[in-house]
């Protein structure tokens, strides 16, 4: 009651003594009946007060939104309207109200003050109903967030946010009443990879969950409104040392892509995340629903009792009560509503001993960015430079790694360089950094239309289909836990007893400055770096929790780590695993009716079980669940074989309680079965019991994704006989949780696969059916074909990232197969490849490194070999391959720096002889080469 009588009393104060039947109406432009091609931008709700109406027409005006109003009766009406004149020098959003068909004034948008302001349209005499028009000028986003017509000609409208907020509910701009949904056991705030995989973790372990998304759409910085592609472990690097470890796993798996920081695979993100929220019947996904703050218990003021809410695009105001409640928004607003400690900026060096950090505590942080694209028009399109953009009127107007490209396909991620705001506060003042950021990107096009000696010509054709306005962010408020994760936890890899999440990205931490950084590197450079990069650490569950809300829990970029930290585990697919383990801890809170504080110190060992138990990585935690019935079983294996490190892969490594390689190579150890390639086909492992078991459910876990079969069975042994209980074909993933169709009891069971694919864990259980329906959902689900749409302009058609092997004839055998002795290297650079990429040396190690295929030969025959690489001028002229047949050994030299002539993908090594059951080997050495030694695969066609 006393906030009801606040805010009436408020009201009161704004609008003064009222006249008899005076008339205020209240219209928010994001509620018009027709948007037209203006677009509802609601990402700083938090800073001026509303969702707003923006025209983002990269220079072209968008069409009109318009409405209709209708007067309780005829009379003189003054207009109001609150908008931005976002660069007062130059007035770039410039649009009209027209009343009726008639411009209300010359133009709005155009006052020459800085932020938002209430700009008087004039009086008009107006009756009945009144269309109300808004006509865009300049395509360079003007924005509306409200009109009022009044009788009362000479009230003047608040210019105070909150006192904006209280005519705004007065005049129902927004609900006046708050309603209050159903009540849920976990709320998730934030729909990027953090928030949606907690919400599906809490979701699946029984809890009724609400996701609270302000976009709509979701993904966050990979959503198609920013194209962010998600990294996690430096695909590279990490590669290179741990060739069979699977990087970031668990429900993750079920919609990632590479990992390859490729816009090609970024833009999957959405779609792929709306699908596994939607396989969900605990989950409710709000869509455009921004948090507004929290509603505490009444006596427990360190406990949420609900989140408050607003549908961005109706104005309905909602409350949701829960039990437990998760940040995951990145801005850590719900947890700075809730007076959660956090910190933001960066600590001393004296605080935590981390070598990089500063010696004195700043607010500085990373800053937010924006990407751009333009495409190929076929004829020649001028661009006019507007007078407000940042000027580069020479190629030498940029600092190192600054000067743009000109985009010749969707791969835009070096764009990462625009990035600004670093040196304000990248929450308080988004609009004003997002609104630089813009004269930015256009500042960039310009030069490269206009300016660029290197590009100029090559750009005529050249026009802008896209330029993002919703600012990806890296960093503001970090939530301090009971733990924080330092600089020097990476590097000394601490593992923590209570890990529940890894991450090996790299300690980047970019420059303040951004783009107009003065050092020579966007971000930092360290002799050290190297000693961060691709190197796995683990994430404390301590950090995950608030150190002073009871029931607060966080994931994402603004976990409790320092800054330094956080610019590690920042990456998404990291973050996608932080969201994991967060969602399952949260349903662990509810199911013990226990604060996250409490959990960690009574349940951690059951909550690492189950984590396992759903896939995800836990670094050197080994899986002991007295559910799982493989263990119980004896395995035996139609062969098995030797690893490169001299290891035997032996049938018992499945239920040996990892499920994943463990080490660096060359002294890894592969925690798998590994059939002999020479062996006869089928493969298979079997699992056996003394007596009959019952079960439903069948895990399988191969070692990567790259390296799993394209086919694979589980097969049951009742009666002696073998039954075929699940069969799946063109597989893409790594991990499998099959429901089976039936509880059946079996006195064993196997996988069976017509590769020699490596197999790491097999699990087997008897599950409540909700469990079984959950995994065949699921399964169905992420073998699924993607659908667009995928790009914000317009181009829906998807070709791979990589040409399938599958489509190429004949044998095919990707890098991914090769046996690598050394460090090789990953790469997605070129825009053509085969498979999921291709590996080079690294012009590095010399005689030292070694790729390896084999190949078993099914029919006599002479073959044509073939080698795929990627040319470029620093490749080697004499990359040496040696081919092995009929008792023979061919030894070749390749210039890689010409492309290669068949279909630019392959060169002819010659035509062969084999024999039937003959293993052909195919070797490629860097010893000897005078350049970057690159193989993307290899190719046998029969003559």
């Amino acid at each position: 009651m006393r906030s009801c009588l606040v805010s009436s009393l408020a009201v009161l104060a704004i609008l003064g003594p009222t006249k008899a039947r005076s008339e205020i109406l209240w219209l928010e432009a994001e509620q018009f009946a027709d948007p037209g091609g203006w677009t509802n931008d609601a990402q700083f709700i938090d800073q001026m007060g509303s969702p707003y109406l923006l025209s983002v027409g990269l220079g072209t005006p968008v069409k009109d939104a318009l409405t209709t109003v209708r007067l309780a009766r005829p009379g003189r009406y003054r207009l109001w309207v609150r908008t931005k004149d976002w660069v007062p020098e130059h007035h770039p959003g410039r649009f009209q109200v027209l009343l009726d068909g008639k411009p209300a004034a010359g133009a709005f948008g155009a006052s020459g003050a800085a932020g938002w302001k209430w700009e008087d349209g004039k009086v008009h005499s107006l009756a009945g109903e009144v269309e109300v028009r808004l006509k865009d000028m300049t395509g360079y986003y003007a924005r509306c967030d409200a009109l009022v017509l009044t009788d009362r000609l000479d009230w003047v409208p608040p210019e105070a946010v909150d006192a904006i907020a209280a005519i705004r509910q007065a005049q129902g701009g927004v609900s006046r009443q708050v309603e209050v949904m159903p009540e849920s056991d976990v709320v998730v705030v934030g729909g990027g990879l953090a928030g949606a995989t907690a919400a599906v973790a809490a979701a699946r372990n029984g809890c009724r969950t609400v996701l609270l998304q302000n976009r709509p759409l979701l993904g966050g910085n990979a959503s198609r409104e920013i194209l962010v592609p998600p990294v996690g472990a430096w695909p590279s690097i990490f590669r290179a040392k741990y060739p069979l470890d699977p990087r970031e796993t668990g429900i993750v798996d079920e919609y990632r892509t590479a990992g390859n920081q490729r816009v090609s695979e970024g833009r999957l993100y959405s779609n792929r995340l709306h699908r596994l929220l939607a396989l969900e019947p605990n989950l409710k996904l709000c869509l455009n629903t921004h948090a507004t703050g929290v509603e505490m218990h009444e006596g427990q003021p360190k406990r949420i009792r609900a989140v408050d809410a607003l549908d961005v695009v109706s104005g309905r105001r909602m409350r949701f009560p829960a039990r437990i409640f998760l940040d995951c928004s990145g801005d850590s607003a719900v947890a700075v509503a809730a007076d959660a400690e956090y910190r933001q900026g960066k600590e001393p060096r004296s605080m935590y001993g981390e070598p990089w950090a500063p010696d004195e505590p700043s607010t500085n942080t990373m800053g937010n960015g924006l990407k751009y694209y333009a495409r190929d028009v076929g004829e020649p399109r001028p661009f006019e430079a507007p007078g407000w953009i940042l000027p580069f009127p020479t190629c030498d107007s940029f600092r190192p790694q600054r000067h743009p490209r000109l985009t010749t396909s969707i791969e835009i991620d070096y764009q990462w360089v625009i990035e600004l705001g670093g040196l304000r506060d990248t929450y308080a003042d988004a609009e004003e950094i997002r609104d630089e950021l813009l004269r930015l990107v256009y500042g960039l096009w310009d030069h490269t239309k206009n300016h660029c000696e290197k590009d100029r010509e090559k750009a005529a054709n050249y026009a802008l289909a896209w330029v993002g306005h919703v600012a990806g962010k890296r960093e503001n408020r970090r939530l301090i836990g009971d733990y924080v994760l330092t600089q020097n936890d990476i590097g000394n890899r601490t593992l923590f007893p209570d890990r529940v999440a890894f991450g090996a990205w790299s300690i980047d931490d970019h420059y303040s400055g951004g783009f107009f950084d003065d050092r020579a590197t966007p971000q930092r450079r360290d002799p050290s770096e190297r000693d961060y990069m691709g190197v796995p650490f683990s994430i404390p569950f301590r950090c995950l929790y608030s150190k002073n809300v009871d029931n607060l829990m966080m994931a994402g970029r603004n976990i409790s780590a320092s800054h330094l930290a956080m610019s590690d585990t920042r990456v998404m697919l990291t973050c996608a695993i932080l969201g994991h383990a967060a969602g399952t801890g949260a349903a662990f809170c509810v199911q013990k009716d226990a604060t996250p504080r409490r959990v960690y110190q009574d349940h951690m060992p059951g909550l690492q079980q189950q984590l396992l138990k759903e896939g995800a990585p836990i670094l050197e935690r080994k899986a002991d669940d007295p559910r799982d019935l493989a263990p119980r079983a004896k395995a035996t294996a139609s062969s098995e074989r030797a690893h490169t490190s001299g290891e035997w892969m032996a049938a018992a490594n499945v239920i040996n309680g990892f499920a994943r390689a463990v080490g660096e190579r060359p002294h890894e150890t592969t925690n798998a079965w590994g059939p002999d390639p020479a062996a006869a086909e089928p493969h298979w492992i079997e699992l056996a019991w003394p007596a009959p078991a019952v079960f439903n459910m069948v895990h399988v876990s191969f070692q990567t994704a790259e390296l799993a079969p394209r086919w694979f069975a589980v097969e049951a042994r009742r009666g002696g006989r073998w039954q075929r209980l699940v069969e799946v074909d063109d597989n893409r993933h790594r991990r499998h949780v099959l429901g089976l169709p039936e509880r059946i009891a079996a006195d064993a069971v196997r996988v069976v696969e017509n590769e020699p694919a490596a197999i790491c864990e097999i699990r087997v259980y008897e599950e409540p059916e909700r469990l079984v329906e959950i995994a065949r959902r699921a399964h169905d689900d992420m073998r699924r074909p993607d659908e667009g749409p995928w790009l914000p302009w317009g181009d829906d058609e998807l070709p791979p990232p990589g040409i399938d092997p599958r489509k190429l004839g004949g044998i095919v055998l990707d890098d991914s197969a090769a046996e690598r002795i050394g460090d090789w290297f990953h790469s997605t650079w070129s825009e053509r490849y085969v498979g999921e990429g291709y590996l080079h040396d690294g012009d590095a190690g010399k005689g030292s490194k070694v790729l390896r295929f084999r190949s078993r030969i099914a029919e006599s025959g002479a073959y044509e070999v073939r080698l795929g690489y990627v040319a470029y001028t620093n490749r080697a002229s004499n990359a040496r391959v040696r081919v092995h047949a009929s008792g023979s050994v061919r030894t070749l030299e390749v210039n890689q720096r010409a492309v290669p002539p068949l279909d630019g993908l392959f060169i002819s090594l010659g035509s062969y002889q084999f024999k039937a059951g003959e293993a052909a080997k195919i070797e490629i050495s860097n010893a000897g080469a005078d350049g970057h030694v690159v193989v993307d695969c290899v190719q046998l066609l029969k003559q």
